[in-house]
């Protein structure tokens, strides 16, 4: 998993939107990148996972202690 998905996974758990996430990747980590490619991440990423919802992602990554 790539860094940039491991940020947006640790905003995501903390309870940030996909705007506030865009916002804080570009304030704190210098990394541009736009509302709708945050979204298609995620959306890899659950299918990646085989996770039905971003909660139950959230889950399975907790269980697998990558968050």
């Amino acid at each position: 998993m790539e860094n940039r998905d491991l940020l947006i996974i640790k905003y995501l758990s903390e309870g940030y939107k996909v705007t506030e996430i865009s916002e804080q990747l570009s304030t704190h980590h210098s990394i541009t990148i736009s509302e709708s490619l945050i979204e298609k991440r995620l959306s890899a990423l659950r299918k990646q996972y085989q996770a039905k919802t971003l909660f139950h992602l959230a889950v399975l990554l907790t269980k697998e202690k990558i968050i």
